[in-house]
């Protein structure tokens, strides 16, 4: 493994978090001159480190790797007109050790900085008495939930990574040590921030670090994902739980001050932001708020970018997906599957089987033959679906953002959540199959009111994107009986409702690498996955066969830099892939 740098010796410390332009609580201080033994005194050293991390998560390596990895080799994606040569090799399976996306430097640079500042702010609250007690939990809390998010990034990519919970701050110091198990990572991860999330800060007076930085709530969505990977779906449905509760409360406080407020609280239980334009009629507003706004009420975490001078770009999207700014036909390095917008509303399509679901419009731009990415890409979206389930005259009309690309980068948000919660509710009624030959009265009760209650989440957030905040078309709804015969077809309806809702926010590889450990086979992936390649199907096939194929390879710098690290048995032989 390369060198993990030491926090107060990077240059990448300069780096700049401005959640507004008139606000400087994350910018950083230059800190390349700092002597560590003059620098850990008063708590604006720690916050300044602490945000040092935050903003490395916010760097153009780690946020290529958020999507590349989460979602490049899924059935969402292909590789786009201006694609790398190592991004055409990744969408063909044809990835090689010496990919430069197989990096995880950026990741481990972050962990340091989170390591370093678990280390020395306990010093720092003896030496600086304005540091309270109350400040320096709450940092342990955040420091943990972002290296905790980085191990996790790590471990669902690679399985078994380095675990280091101790800082570099000497860069003549080679970290050589192995990997640890996927397992064990994971059970550390929960552990951490089960002692801490009591101590994070429940909510920010600056309302964009209230998104933009770990609170309570992000901690929660974070434990509910590990617990998910875990198979623990009793903490995984009481995390969501919490953070429910939580919004249910702010939105109560919302409605009392604005009665006219956009939100709308489904079935009595879920707050959601309504898709319906105020006053126009059209939808979109959703869209609007949680993508285009940034900080929405909807976000639980998010690396934050603004616009304007001093700012941080997320080149990302920019370079990734559409790039609306040069022209109406420019797509970036990834596009989208083509079955994904073609035949919209019709059996034949694999996602969008409904012509009323309007995040057909807000994920990609249809036009053209090329399909380009455009979830983040614009600030404004709005449309309208008549009776018939087409578009009205006048189709899709969006407004661009300017030439610095301000998309915040969301990586946990309300329905992801409550999604998390309806898989979680579809495994406990498995479990019940699984260990019953012949279910009671009683526990066929039970099995069915853990699957109505997985579809009454799928159902909200379906009849949301549709527009149906209180009423819904009858002959697109969605109906129980379909799906509660079997535990099965309600997996499968939890799976497909995250595609639908989360496209391109770089989840989908990783809902199938968790399906798949789960299943204890690649069948369903493959089945999946295959259907967009068009050449050297059969040698695909052959690879995602194997289990380890699921993950990625190590990079071969790392290999020759930490000799106890072994790379993944289905990378051993760069032969044994298919050169395309």
């Amino acid at each position: 493994m390369k060198k993990i740098k030491s926090l107060v010796y990077t240059a990448l410390m300069t780096l700049t978090l401005s959640l507004s332009s008139c606000a400087d609580w994350l910018t950083l201080l230059p800190l390349n001159d700092v002597v560590l033994e003059n620098y850990w005194t008063e708590k604006a050293d720690v916050e300044s480190v602490l945000l040092g991390a935050y903003a490395q998560l916010e760097s153009s390596a780690c946020i290529e790797r958020m999507s590349i990895w989460g979602e490049m080799r899924s059935d969402n994606i292909v590789a786009g007109n201006n694609a790398s040569t190592d991004i055409l090799n990744i969408t063909k399976e044809n990835i090689m050790q010496t990919n430069s996306y197989m990096s995880w430097a950026c990741f481990y640079d972050v962990i340091n900085r989170a390591n370093t500042v678990l280390e020395f702010a306990p010093l720092v609250a003896e030496k600086d008495p304005n540091y309270r007690v109350s400040e320096l939990y709450a940092n342990i809390a955040e420091a943990k939930a972002i290296r905790a998010l980085s191990y996790f990034y790590l471990i669902r990519a690679y399985k078994d990574v380095p675990y280091v919970t101790i800082p570099s701050t000497d860069d003549t110091n080679e970290f050589v040590v192995p990997a640890e198990k996927f397992e064990n990572i994971l059970d550390s991860l929960i552990i951490d921030l089960e002692e801490v999330r009591i101590y994070a800060v429940n909510k920010y007076t600056n309302k964009k670090a209230n998104t933009a930085r770990f609170t309570r709530n992000g901690i929660d969505a974070l434990l509910a994902d590990l617990y998910l990977w875990d198979g623990d779906w009793d903490n995984c449905i009481a995390a969501v739980d919490r953070i429910v509760a939580n919004r249910v409360e702010e939105y109560e406080e919302i409605l009392e001050k604005e009665p006219n407020t956009t939100l709308v609280l489904f079935n009595n239980e879920y707050p959601l932001i309504s898709n319906l334009s105020p006053g126009s009629g059209n939808l979109g507003n959703a869209y609007n708020e949680i993508f285009g706004q940034g900080n929405s009420f909807e976000t639980l975490f998010e690396l934050a970018f603004e616009g304007g001078s001093g700012s941080v770009e997320n080149t990302f999207i920019r370079n990734y997906y559409a790039d609306r700014r040069q022209s109406s036909t420019s797509i970036g390095s990834l596009k989208v599957e083509a079955r994904v917008a073609s035949n919209i509303g019709t059996a034949s399509n694999v996602v969008y089987k409904s012509a009323y679901d309007g995040r057909v419009y807000e994920s990609m731009d249809k036009d053209g033959a090329d399909k380009g990415i455009t979830k983040y890409v614009y600030s404004d979206v709005s449309y309208s679906i008549d009776n018939a389930g087409t578009l009205k005259s006048g189709a899709v009309n969006r407004t661009a953002r300017g030439d610095n690309s301000a998309s915040s980068w969301i990586i946990y948000r309300l329905t992801d959540a409550m999604l998390m919660k309806a898989e979680a509710l579809v495994q406990k009624a498995a479990a019940i199959d699984a260990t019953e030959s012949e279910l009671t009265d009683s526990l066929n009760n039970v099995k069915t009111a853990y699957l109505q209650e997985a579809f009454d989440i799928v159902k909200i957030i379906n009849n949301r994107a549709k527009g149906y905040d209180v009423k819904e078309v009858a002959e697109d709804a969605l109906k129980f009986s379909a799906y509660s015969s079997s535990t099965g077809l309600m997996s499968d309806l939890v799976l497909e409702e995250r595609r639908r809702e989360l496209m391109y926010e770089g989840k989908r590889w990783f809902d199938l690498v968790r399906m798949t450990l789960r299943l204890g086979n690649t069948e369903k992936l493959s089945s999946l996955v295959l259907g967009k390649h068009t050449s050297n199907t059969s040698a695909i096939s052959i690879q995602l066969k194997d289990m380890d194929a699921i993950f990625f390879p190590i990079l071969k710098d790392e290999l020759k830099i930490n000799t106890l690290l072994k790379q993944n048995p289905a990378y051993e032989e760069d032969e044994f892939i298919q050169k395309n």
